[in-house]
């Protein structure tokens, strides 16, 4: 963390806790030559001692640090700190140079070489050498004309000498190539917000300034506020904290802020910074301390083409970037997308993850979200998001359907896909990019909702069926949808109003919220009735016999599911009959039919393995072994049980992964096998645990009873 002397002024407080320019006062010193900012050019002792005031507190950066500290030291370390604006780069420099300017006796020399301050000209190498020479003792009338020759006669004059200089803000490899000093123990730290490839010839180390982590943003928080504000609790600090991205430059902002009105309640800066609309003006007011003005410099010094991309990525609504969601809103050229994003990454104002994806930091996708509603026109970025939204339904439909191929469908690019090569070789590599699209998607289900991209709502959560399905995400799921049944029901079509409840009414089943999932498929099955949608009809009256079944109305379920059954025969659907001799299993098995349970067992398991649907083999499998338990039949029990968790396994259903432990601890039981029923139960409570499923709290009561033959 960095912070510098207390200012009268507030607003100014922690200067230089980020990037900064040389103090305003160099200014009247006479410090400001030909444009250059550095210290005073010489002490009384002929030494110059150039460096930025250190900051007065300082914690955290430790890794940073270890870095600098780490070169040799007999001969120059040219160490470039890389980071984004405001991230604290220069105090960092400042703080390590303090720390070790004994080991430079021969003097310290600064210069900001102006490579971000929005719109002027970065300085000019020739002006920093003049300042260098002179600072050095070189009479004005020694000093050469020209950048070549200063440059030489800088090398001259730093030649076996030990001096630590800090190159603030450049922003090109040349800039700092001829201001490098001749051979010796030096120390040049240079400040950038770019990746300066070009100084790896020179020998130089790249040290990456992050955002402070969490507990180090408090601390720098609290420090900066201490003896000032006695209304920060330890949450609000979090919060603010979190709020400012961990940004240095962002910190000292809210601090100013909160010590400029001490009467002003922190929790309402909190609800200010909290509203994403009003973040980045709020942390902006102070010139000295604006966030806004840091990231513009940034911003302005980028290629068209790169900006835009910029400003573009900035609307898209999830937590990262995939490379084929940054070509779809580029919507051009992958190859020239990819150029620009490398261009986002040297300027740090995006961030790669290890898996290839791409981030922003929290207040630069405000920004760059600001500036995609300010600089590029409405047209332009409903296009954008149109081609965002195309591609990820596009690709979702593929993935579902590698996961579900015979299910129906509503949708219309089902069919499209079917008739399309997949861009998924098979069902892993399909539920791996729906597990990492999530958050993605459903971030844009809620824009589609909001924005009017209706039809793109509800057809987004159709193809999220069979990962909710197989991954049970309840609370996604059932997010998302709630809004698509809203856009269904702005559409006012009946079939989407319909397939969308249905969908609603599984998660609520989970989550043995009946009462709700009732009222949703007995709406569904009317709808379907009322436009004559056959497949429609018979999928809610399955998953209503599945009602029945859970309320103990065993003979009601047999009735659905026969109904269904039949629909599904006369549509041709085999897997819908299938899918009904499974539910004829369960419910027979309750009524106490097992041989005739048994048979639908083993009708539905043998169209399943024919298709390879790995998901309902498993759960017929689950539902024989249930019946086998009830007759006490252990060898057949345990088979299908453990055959049931070794599909569930593969295919990633970890629901029915908890179901087939929860029932192998039932046969442990069985046999007084309390370590293994423990056992099972353990890995049963950690799955349901995990997915926020409401068997946790009953698992959790059988397995402090597990053992007891009396529970």
């Amino acid at each position: 963390m960095d912070t510098h002397p207390q200012h009268p002024d507030p607003a100014r407080a922690t200067h230089n806790h980020a990037d900064v320019a040389a103090p305003a006062n160099l200014v009247q010193s006479g410090a400001i030559h030909g444009g250059v900012h550095f210290h005073a050019p010489r002490t009384d002792t002929g030494v110059p001692r150039q460096l930025p005031p250190p900051p007065t507190e300082f914690t955290d950066r430790q890794r940073e640090l270890r870095e600098l500290a780490s070169a040799p030291h007999h001969d120059t370390d040219l160490a470039v700190l890389v980071g984004t604006g405001g991230v604290g780069k220069t105090a960092l420099a400042a703080h390590f140079l303090a720390h070790h300017a004994d080991q430079y006796p021969d003097g310290q020399l600064y210069a900001d070489l102006a490579g971000f301050t929005g719109g002027a000209d970065p300085a000019d190498p020739a002006a920093v050498l003049d300042g260098f020479l002179r600072a050095l003792g070189v009479p004005a009338r020694q000093i050469p004309q020209g950048l070549e020759p200063r440059a030489a006669e800088f090398r001259t004059r730093t030649h076996g000498k030990r001096l630590a200089l800090l190159l603030d803000n450049a922003v090109s490899p040349a800039q700092v190539r001829t201001l490098l000093p001749g051979e010796g123990a030096h120390r040049v730290i240079v400040t950038t917000r770019l990746h300066l490839l070009g100084l790896v010839p020179h020998g130089a180390r790249f040290v990456h300034v992050r955002p402070l982590d969490h507990q180090a943003a408090v601390e720098l928080l609290n420090a900066l506020l201490s003896g000032h504000r006695d209304d920060l609790p330890g949450a609000t600090s979090r919060r603010l904290a979190d709020l400012c991205g961990r940004l240095p430059l962002a910190l000292r902002a809210v601090a100013g802020r909160l010590r400029l009105r001490p009467g002003r309640p922190a929790q309402r800066v909190v609800d200010e910074l909290s509203d994403e609309h009003r973040r980045l003006s709020a942390l902006s007011r102070d010139r000295d301390s604006s966030v806004t003005a840091v990231f513009d410099a940034s911003y302005t010094a980028l290629p068209d083409d790169v900006a835009r991309l910029y400003r573009l990525l900035g609307l898209h609504p999830g937590p990262s970037i995939a490379l084929d969601a940054a070509i779809a809103l580029d919507g051009g050229d992958p190859y020239d997308t990819e150029d620009r994003i490398e261009a986002l990454l040297d300027a740090n104002l995006l961030q790669e993850d290890a898996d290839g994806r791409h981030r922003f930091h929290d207040l630069i996708r405000d920004h760059a979200r600001a500036r995609a509603h300010t600089d590029e026109p409405e047209p332009e970025r409903a296009a954008a998001l149109d081609r965002l939204v195309d591609r990820h339904l596009r690709t979702a439909v593929a993935a579902d359907l590698r996961l579900n191929p015979r299910r129906w469908h509503l949708g219309p690019l089902f069919a499209e896909a079917a008739n399309a090569p997949s861009p998924f070789p098979d069902h892993d590599t399909a539920l791996a990019w729906l597990e990492a699209e999530l958050p993605v998607l459903r971030s844009l289900v809620r824009l589609c909702h909001d924005t009017g991209r209706h039809q793109a709502a509800w057809q987004l959560c159709e193809a999220l069926w069979a990962l909710f399905t197989l991954r049970q995400h309840f609370e996604a799921w059932t997010e998302t949808h709630t809004l698509a049944l809203a856009s269904a029901e702005a559409i006012g079509d009946p079939a989407p109003i319909a397939r969308t409840l249905l969908a609603l009414a599984n998660a609520h089943l989970k989550l043995h919220r009946t009462d709700q999932a009732l009222d949703e498929y007995s709406r569904a099955l009317e709808l379907w009735e009322a436009i004559d949608h056959r497949l429609g009809q018979g999928t809610s009256l399955e998953n209503l016999g599945t009602l029945a079944l859970i309320a103990g109305e065993h003979e009601r379920a047999v009735a659905h599911y026969d109904r269904a059954r039949r629909i599904f025969a006369e549509e041709g659907v085999e897997r819908g009959v299938a899918l009904m001799d499974r539910h004829l299993g369960d419910a027979h098995r309750e009524l106490g039919a097992h041989d005739t349970a048994l048979d639908h067992f083993a009708r539905a398991h043998r169209y399943f393995t024919g298709i390879a649907d790995d998901y309902m083999t498993l759960r017929t499998l689950i539902g024989q072994g249930m019946t086998h338990l009830r007759e006490e039949r252990e060898p057949r029990a345990r088979a299908s049980l453990v055959e049931a968790l070794a599909i569930a396994r593969r295919c990633g259903a970890r629901l029915e992964e908890a179901r087939a432990h929860t029932l192998l601890a039932d046969l442990a039981r069985l046999r007084r096998r309390a370590p293994d029923e423990r056992d099972h139960l353990t890995r049963a409570l950690a799955i349901y645990t995990e997915l926020g499923a409401p068997q946790a709290a009953e698992t959790q009561l059988r397995l402090s009873q597990a053992g007891d033959p009396t529970p």
